[in-house]
């Protein structure tokens, strides 16, 4: 048989080509995506918006600040919580009334600290502690009152701390008293200025038991344990007077340490009649 000549038998159909424009389609959404995923990457994913700024669900963003605290702010701009590098919390800062205080005119007595007396303007006096110790550790905002202070249950508080120095207003925002402190090293920041504040007769935290003793020696020492403080000295000006000062104590010995040195307690003192004993 004869060879068939070469090209003389029937051709495969031609292959088809795949449309360009599909192609082009194709690989513009590739790149694409690529470039979505690049992009998530190098902004760290999970909805950060900006280094240290984390944009919740709803809204408010939680933001770090140069000196290690965070701000929590809603979505209309407001800050609702500062939260500050040693964990302690603050409704917002405060602005700054007057000139500072110097340490030596701030003397705890039973009805003042110097010269911001019980019943002043609470924003006044917060003001005026902010103009001499900068921004309080901790800041309560308006609460409703538990006792634990020393103030009565369900009054409107609010509860500003510098360090180990707790200063208690009552009433409402724009509208409001200085009512008690209480100086207390347990509350922390035992190294802050607050901590050499001093009363009338020069008595300090972390003064020995014997010192209190002697500071007072005209005065009425006793001892006495409260539920929420435990075991406490009380002065008094006699035995049977109301007290004057009183706080924290290690135990009743000598060597033992005065932790805490707190005014009379605000809710004792709406009933307590005008005295004219001196203010330790």
């Amino acid at each position: 048989m004869a060879a068939r000549p070469r090209g003389s038998g029937p051709r495969r159909p031609p292959k088809p080509q795949p449309n360009p424009w599909l192609v082009g389609l194709a690989l513009a959404l590739v790149l694409a995506t690529i470039g979505v995923v690049a992009f998530g990457l190098m902004h760290g994913g999970g909805g950060t918006t900006a280094a240290g700024t984390t944009t919740l669900a709803d809204g408010p963003t939680t933001s770090s600040l140069p000196d290690g605290a965070t701000t929590t702010t809603l979505g209309d701009g407001a800050v609702s919580t500062i939260t500050l590098p040693d964990g302690g919390t603050a409704t917002g800062t405060i602005a700054p009334i007057g000139d500072p205080i110097p340490l030596s005119d701030l003397k705890l007595s039973s009805d003042d600290i110097g010269p911001l007396d019980f019943g002043a303007d609470g924003d006044e006096v917060l003001g005026r502690l902010v103009a001499t110790f900068g921004q309080p550790t901790d800041d309560t905002g308006f609460i409703v009152g538990s006792g634990a202070f020393g103030e009565c249950p369900g009054w409107s508080i609010r509860v500003v701390n510098w360090g180990p120095l707790v200063i208690v207003v009552r009433g409402e925002p724009g509208d409001n008293a200085f009512v008690s402190y209480r100086l207390d090293v347990r509350y922390g920041g035992v190294s802050s200025d607050t901590t050499d504040i001093a009363t009338l007769s020069g008595l300090r935290v972390l003064d020995t038991v014997a010192e209190l003793r002697a500071t007072y020696s005209n005065y009425s020492v006793e001892f006495a344990v409260d539920q929420n403080v435990g075991l406490t000295f009380q002065l008094k000006l006699t035995q049977n007077d109301s007290v004057l000062l009183w706080g924290p104590v290690d135990s009743q010995a000598d060597d033992a340490l005065v932790t805490g040195i707190y005014s009379p307690d605000a809710c004792d003192q709406t009933a307590a009649t005008t005295t004219t004993a001196p203010g330790a």
